[in-house]
């Protein structure tokens, strides 16, 4: 999917956080307000709601499986692949937190040094962009997908995309319909659920807004119908550190996917979306 022109012009206006490492970063401000986002549809609040890193979960146990496919990771960004890929989606490459220079060498399998007979089945989110999702032709998609699909055939390995209801992942990782959960998926609060492989990117949850609703910060939100994903990050922390300011919501509606909730922003039928401003920002690209 083309990224529009646009979207870096958005980041450049609304983005004032910096994240230097895995782990970091400020949690507070992290976009401009509608009044810096020039002739913007839609932008994100000033204030955020926390920042988290995105990892690669496997089961319990598979160490081993965790390893060889972070090793594989590593060695594509030491030959500039990390790289090229993450040219393809902006609203991503800023905060990807990969650096040649931390990597040990010794960490890197041998290109083709997998077994070809085995096929490596990667769990994603279907409609979770940029970072995993189904395209119109079926085809399947996003940044976290490609990274996947380079690693297996680093590896030798061969690829199969495994897309799932976001709140049925757990399930479908422990009967072994895929082998890892590969999609923009937090680690913070769940260390002890998963294997975990490599820690890729930082992020930061905001809230998205109408351009021209009046809402100007997170007081703001008081009595309006916020939306968010089901079982997301942005959920967590409306459940746990932000759960004072869910309360003064009228409505936290829930819903199966963001893209159904940012058609009902763009409906009028709800106020704003509690969501990581790397989606967020690629769900309004094509607005101007």
């Amino acid at each position: 999917m083309n990224m529009k022109k646009t979207l870096c012009l958005v980041f450049a206006l609304v983005m004032t956080l910096s994240l230097s490492a895995c782990g970091g970063g400020s949690t507070t401000g992290g976009s401009a307000s509608s009044s810096d986002a020039g002739n913007a549809k839609y932008v994100f609040l000033e204030e955020d709601l926390g920042v988290e890193t995105y990892a690669i979960g496997f089961r319990l146990g598979d160490e081993e499986l965790a390893k060889t496919v972070s090793g594989a990771v590593k060695a594509l960004v030491l030959n500039g692949k990390f790289d090229e890929i993450a040219a393809k989606y902006p609203d991503i490459k800023d905060y990807l937190c990969l650096k040649a220079e931390d990597i040990d060498q010794s960490d890197i399998p041998a290109q083709g040094s997998g077994d070809s007979n085995y096929t490596f089945k990667h769990g994603f989110d279907l409609s979770y962009p940029p970072y995993s999702y189904l395209k119109e032709d079926g085809t399947v998609g996003g940044f976290d997908v490609e990274v996947c699909q380079a690693a297996c055939e680093y590896l030798g390995w061969k690829y199969e995309a495994v897309p799932l209801n976001w709140e049925a992942k757990d399930m479908e990782l422990n009967a072994g319909s895929c082998d890892c959960i590969w999609s923009g998926f937090t680690k913070e609060g769940r260390e002890d659920k998963y294997t975990w492989g490599i820690t890729y990117s930082n992020n930061t949850q905001g809230i998205l807004v109408a351009a021209d609703s009046g809402i100007k910060t997170l007081a703001d939100l008081s009595g309006k119908v916020v939306g968010v994903q089901i079982d997301t990050s942005a959920a967590e922390m409306l459940e746990d550190s932000q759960a004072d300011l869910a309360k003064t919501f009228s409505e936290l509606k829930t819903y199966e996917t963001y893209t159904v909730a940012y058609n009902d922003l763009k409906a009028g039928a709800i106020d704003a979306i509690a969501i990581d401003m790397t989606s967020g920002a690629y769900l309004i690209a094509d607005e101007s």
